[in-house]
């Protein structure tokens, strides 16, 4: 009788902790849940913050931040930057007064994972006819090596 009482108990027990254990994963989950979310809000109210100052800046000097009258001079530019693994080196293409073509030429040394991440900027530098744009997360010194790079490159365009 005792040791039926006694295996009773301790089922009841385990049956608490586990249900406890349970409530502290679900609200941990939860909880990470919230700050990714947040963490994402955050991050575009940044850039939209960021985005807004420099077109500000921009419209009291009296010229466009993003170069879309095309000031660029047409031709084939080389420029380096210092990413994750070493140094990132990149062409830039300007045709017409704007960049058509933004190419990394070499990255030894650099994480191919990271540099397949942060190379989804070369499309966006072409789109916003910028290098002002935010780092990939997951990828930032890669990032900003072929931000640094592509600056390089537009500033023998200018």
């Amino acid at each position: 009788m005792s040791q039926t009482i006694s295996r009773v108990v301790n089922v009841c027990l385990i049956a608490g902790l586990l249900f406890v254990y349970q409530q502290a994963a679900a609200e941990r989950k939860q909880s990470t849940e919230m700050y990714e979310k947040q963490k994402e809000q955050v991050e575009e109210l940044a850039k939209s913050y960021r985005k807004q100052a420099v077109q500000k800046e921009a419209s009291s000097a009296g010229t466009e931040e993003t170069n879309k009258e095309g000031t660029y001079k047409d031709g084939t530019y080389e420029g380096t930057g210092t990413g994750y693994g070493g140094k990132i080196s990149v062409k830039a293409v300007i045709t017409g007064g704007r960049i058509k073509e933004v190419k990394i030429i070499s990255a030894k040394g650099e994480d191919s994972a990271y540099l397949s991440q942060a190379s989804k900027l070369l499309d966006q530098i072409v789109e916003e006819q910028s290098t002002d744009l935010d780092a990939v997360s997951g990828a930032t010194y890669s990032s900003n090596g072929i931000l640094d790079a592509a600056d390089d490159a537009l500033e023998g365009a200018r």
